[in-house]
């Protein structure tokens, strides 16, 4: 179980660095002036801290991400998956 989730966490790393790669290239291509936003979720035990959001909106789509990453891991802790 332990080496799927590292295979698993380490695709999700690829997959984001893969669509930050491709967004930038198209950008730059389409030659339109484009609006970034953006945040971060850290999480200190159990609690997550999100900060750094640049919007409201992005602000509720962190907390939304955080709230489904902590019942991911309450399922992940029960052995649910």
């Amino acid at each position: 179980m332990g080496e799927k989730l590292i295979f698993l966490g380490f695709a999700v790393i690829m997959l984001g660095i893969l669509l930050v790669l491709i967004g930038s290239v198209l950008s730059v291509f389409k030659g339109r002036k484009t609006k970034t936003e953006g945040g971060f979720i850290f999480f200190v035990g159990p609690f997550p801290v999100v900060g750094g959001a640049t919007s409201k909106e992005i602000f509720y789509v962190l907390l939304t991400v955080s709230v489904i990453l902590i019942v991911l891991f309450l399922l992940l802790g029960r052995g649910l998956i």
